[in-house]
């Protein structure tokens, strides 16, 4: 099922209204230093909107973890607070007033119990994860098992939504327990220097491969910018198949082709372009060769 979404409406959604009032807590002193935990609930700062500043929602959730003992009894914002991702990101926009089951939340200490809390007591908390943000989330290689954070309670659904130099919008509906976290604003600097090296290159919009192409936003540009057929490979079967929904919730439903294998495996017979986008870190010396071999130009990412 394709998720029926207002795009336009969801941005807008995002800004606070006039009435918001910002409040700003001091990132690196104890938060119990700073606020009485016994007035800190769902209702606290919260303006007519239903929105709250994004310090107050961190300083609630920190409270419970505090109180749960996972983090110390003298934690600060700066130091013991899990990720906070957002359901809805929108470009380079961040919101600073967050509105009602908007976050995911990420630590490698969270336990079901305060799981449980986070969900019932923060009324922002959308999801709540289990892992470390320095854990790779997929796959990296072909010798390398699929990775996943652990979904304590809530659903961690995302959507990312990327302007471009083409003037349109590109959707990417993810699962953050399972997908790279990656948010809106880096994939499109991504964009748009692939768009910057399509221009300053006279290369045929005929085959293209997006060589690991993930939930598919640099291949589903590629079929924007006009070519004629572009071939999506990963080796994660999960990222194909949440690959086939982003084709269809970006109105795409020609022109591609969609190959669940290790890129260094690929049999193509000959291609336009090859677009490497490896996971951070990852050795793409054989990546590159294989690729000079079956496309005239070849782009890292």
């Amino acid at each position: 099922m394709i998720f029926i979404i207002n795009i336009d409406e969801k941005i807008k959604s995002l800004k606070e209204c006039e009435n918001c009032q910002d409040i700003q807590i001091k990132k690196f002193s104890p938060l119990k230093d700073l606020i009485d935990f016994e007035t800190l609930n769902g209702e606290y700062m919260k303006c007519s909107c239903g929105k709250r500043p994004l310090d107050i929602v961190m300083s609630h959730i920190l409270k419970i973890m505090i109180e749960s003992e996972i983090v110390p009894e003298k934690a600060t914002l700066r130091r013991n607070s899990p990720v906070p991702l957002s359901g809805f990101y929108y470009s380079t926009l961040n919101p600073q007033f967050i509105g009602e089951k908007t976050l995911i939340l990420l630590h490698p200490d969270f336990t079901a119990d305060v799981a449980s809390r986070l969900i019932s007591e923060v009324p922002e908390v959308k999801c709540v994860l289990k892992g470390s943000p320095q854990d790779t989330v997929g796959q990296l290689d072909r010798d390398s098992s699929i990775n996943h954070f652990e979904i304590l309670e809530g659903d961690d659904t995302q959507i990312n939504v990327m302007r471009t130099l083409l003037k349109e919008k590109i959707i990417l509906v993810k699962n953050q327990s399972r997908h790279h976290i990656e948010v809106a604003m880096t994939t499109e600097d991504k964009l748009v220097r692939l768009h910057n090296y399509l221009n300053n290159n006279n290369i045929k919009k005929g085959v293209a491969v997006d060589a690991m192409c993930g939930l598919g936003a640099l291949g589903i540009y590629l079929l924007k910018y006009g070519f004629e057929k572009v071939i999506f490979n990963d080796i994660n079967p999960e990222m194909t198949e949440a690959l086939k929904y982003n084709l269809k919730i970006n109105a795409i439903d020609e022109g591609y082709e969609i190959v669940n294998e290790a890129f260094e495996d690929l049999e193509v017979e000959k291609a336009d372009l090859c677009v490497i986008d490896a996971f951070p870190g990852v050795g793409i010396e054989e990546i590159i060769k294989k690729a000079e071999e079956i496309a005239d130009d070849v782009v890292v990412i």
